[in-house]
């Protein structure tokens, strides 16, 4: 008997599923598939190579199955899995970063981290697996230097900092091995000696990494014509001049919104006085940020299940935690690393980077930390992503659109407010001095990718606009380097959210709630905001 298309649709979904996980033990990690938690990926160019190809197989493979004969679902299944290849297919073949950022630091780190922080088997079995990865770190350094064609100096650098960092990872595994009654002597031993040997090849590997800047270049920048195509690939419906229009009216309106909470605040004051006033309420120590943080989290989860804003999944946690040292480098203040979609318990992790001086502590002023604790926490990434996870389509597990992830939780700071979350001026001006942050990223974004602006005119601009400390300016503008496109997402996407909400309004009319809105989105996974309308479009069809 022949198979049905849509049956034959899911078992080529699922093949690729497997034989993604297969060659990928750090998303199968990610996932909560634990199979290969003691393999580090293969870093080779050989593989890089592999991927791009089989990739274009799949791609070819999806576009064959003609979409009038397929369930409604797996229509947008098949459109979301072009979108997702050719997604890939153009950061491999043509942005080609693979081939000009050493990143085998971090992508160590990125693999050790999550089996040291999810809880999904005892420890002693975690550190098992985290040996295994230890083990693999000589061969996987040496494997990354077939790669690495076209070195960006700064990018050389910042992995540089990163593999410098890394060790300290390896101390924090050693100390738990030590203390865990359950891991074996022998175990221990081999443990030990494999940090020695991976300490080793660190070492070599960045005085690889030291001759490989010699000769870097110095452009790190995609050009207008690959960065509008990016644009395009990634549907937003805007080009550049567009979105750098867009960037530029909103960072004005911020700044009048600023203006306003500042003379609620304080009429006889300037915004930059009363903002350095508001920022003043800070912790005594990061420990005490920490508990802030943890706080927060606590009661912006109780006002949306009082409020009814959202449906809270089930099985979710959150752990506040600081941020490890490879890490820092790029990310200055918080992040978050969602839960996994198969792991038992839907725990997400919260970093919290500490301050490079104890005595600082202004980016860790208690309203700072509620509008931070909105956007990681609840309803924003953490909730987002946790229910994400209880989608079983393959592509939508795999989907990560960032207008919809950065948008949704951006969103979420201004939506939390107008329902009375944290609603005082001093609140608004924090968040509105967020927007700020937000608007400067799209403009830094826009002409840092297309080559209009330098790094260092990048960190002037967001020292200048946004307040910054110069530092932390420096480790943003390292991050956007690499992410073009991603940062004008944050914004962008929280008005593209913003647009929709107003359209579903007035399509649903009294029918329309909060709670429909923001369930839509959170369970409809992690898709493209051109998808999530036609999602809407369904469920609005159905109500």
């Amino acid at each position: 008997m022949a198979k049905d298309i849509d049956e034959e649709f899911e078992e080529f979904e699922e093949k690729i599923f497997n034989t993604f996980i297969e060659r990928n033990p750090a998303m199968a990690t990610h996932l909560g598939i634990h199979e290969y938690d003691d393999e580090l990926p293969d870093l080779t160019r050989e593989k890089a190579v592999e991927d791009i190809e089989l990739i274009e197989e799949w791609v070819e493979e999806l576009k064959d199955f003609e979409e009038d004969e397929l369930t409604e679902e797996n229509r947008m299944a098949k459109k979301l899995g072009v979108h997702i290849f050719e997604m890939q297919l153009f950061s491999l073949k043509e942005l080609k970063h693979w081939e000009q950022a050493p990143s085998a630091a971090n992508t160590i780190g990125s693999c050790i981290f999550p089996l040291l922080k999810r809880e999904f088997a005892p420890l002693e079995e975690r550190l098992r697996s985290i040996k295994g990865r230890i083990e693999d770190i000589p061969d996987a350094v040496e494997e990354e230097k077939s790669k690495i064609e076209d070195p960006v100096k700064l990018w050389v650098d910042m992995a540089m900092e990163s593999a410098e960092q890394l060790p300290m990872l390896f101390k924090l595994v050693q100390m738990l091995a030590k203390q865990n009654d359950s891991f074996e002597k022998e175990e221990l031993s081999e443990l030990n000696e494999a940090i020695n040997e991976a300490d080793s090849a660190l070492e070599e590997y960045v005085e690889w990494l030291k001759e490989l800047r010699k000769d870097a270049k110095q452009d790190y920048a995609i050009g207008k014509e690959k960065f509008e195509e990016l644009l395009d690939k990634r549907k937003l419906d805007y080009d550049g001049e567009e979105i750098l229009e867009i960037g530029e009216d909103l960072l004005e309106k911020a700044q009048e919104d600023m203006e306003k909470y500042a003379e609620q605040i304080d009429p006889d004051a300037g915004v930059g006085e009363v903002l350095d006033e508001v920022k003043s309420n800070t912790p005594d120590s990061f420990e005490e940020a920490l508990e802030w943080y943890d706080e927060g989290l606590e009661d912006a989860k109780k006002f949306v299940k009082e409020n009814d804003l959202a449906s809270i999944v089930e099985d979710e946690d959150i752990e506040v935690t600081e941020t490890p040292e490879y890490m820092r480098n790029i990310i200055p203040f918080a992040a978050y690393i969602p839960p996994a979609k198969f792991d038992p318990t839907k725990k997400g992790i919260y970093v919290v980077t500490p301050p490079q001086d104890e005595e600082k502590l202004e980016n860790y002023s208690y309203w700072d930390v509620r509008n931070t604790t909105v956007h990681e926490g609840y309803p924003g990434h953490h909730l987002q992503l946790a229910s994400a996870t209880t989608n079983d389509d393959v592509f939508r597990i795999f989907s990560h659109a960032v207008e919809t992830v950065e948008g949704w939780a951006h969103y979420c700071e201004e939506m939390m407010k107008d329902h009375g979350f944290d609603d005082t001026p001093e609140a608004r001006l924090i968040q509105s001095n967020d927007v700020v942050w937000r608007a400067a990223r799209i403009i830094v974004d826009v002409k840092l990718s297309t080559g209009e602006m330098s790094f260092d005119e990048a960190v002037d601009f967001l020292v200048e606009k946004v307040n910054m400390d110069q530092s932390d300016a420096e480790k943003e503008v390292k991050r956007y380097t690499q992410n073009p496109a991603y940062q004008l997402s944050y914004l962008l996407g929280k008005e593209m959210i913003k647009d929709l909400k107003e359209d579903v309004k007035e399509r649903m009319g009294d029918d329309y709630s909060e709670k429909f809105f923001h369930d839509t989105i959170l369970y409809a996974g992690s898709v493209p905001m051109k998808y999530l309308r036609e999602i809407f479009d369904k469920k609005i069809e159905e109500n």
